[in-house]
């Protein structure tokens, strides 16, 4: 009889997903990060309403995913669409500047750089994340 291990389905399947999904759009966002501070406005690639509607989405999905009810489910499902959200209006600001420009990320493989480097961030605030949680 094999012995459950909580900490194990922490990560597994939902947090894996979420996390190389974050990586993903870390890694696009940067470059979004970049051309709103070189002068591009957000809201360039698509309409704010499109924003507004995938950062309800998120928080959706977050919460009805929620194992818990009450102010801590409301409190992540908060977090995850304001932090994810904000992920994916960079993410496509930036994916649009890659589109327009494909050699900014191409040119040196500085693309896979910037990628190996936001799933690594994106990986330890993941475990960073479970640690606080399990500690608390």
């Amino acid at each position: 009889m094999a012995v459950h291990d909580d900490r194990v389905d922490a990560a597994s399947g939902y947090g894996v997903v979420v996390t190389i999904a974050g990586g993903i759009l870390l890694a696009f966002s940067y470059y979004g990060v970049g051309a709103i501070a070189a002068g591009r406005q957000p809201g360039a690639a698509l309409p704010v309403p499109v924003y507004v509607l995938a950062v309800a989405l998120l928080f959706v999905i977050e919460l009805l995913n929620s194992r818990l009810l009450g102010l801590y489910a409301l409190g992540r499902a908060t977090a995850f669409a304001v932090s994810y959200g904000l992920l994916f209006v960079f993410a496509v600001e930036g994916a649009a500047v890659l589109w327009a420009d494909p050699e900014i990320a191409l040119d040196g493989y500085v693309g896979l750089t910037v990628l190996a480097g936001a799933l690594v961030t994106a990986a330890l605030l993941y475990v960073g994340y479970l640690t606080v949680v399990e500690a608390a």
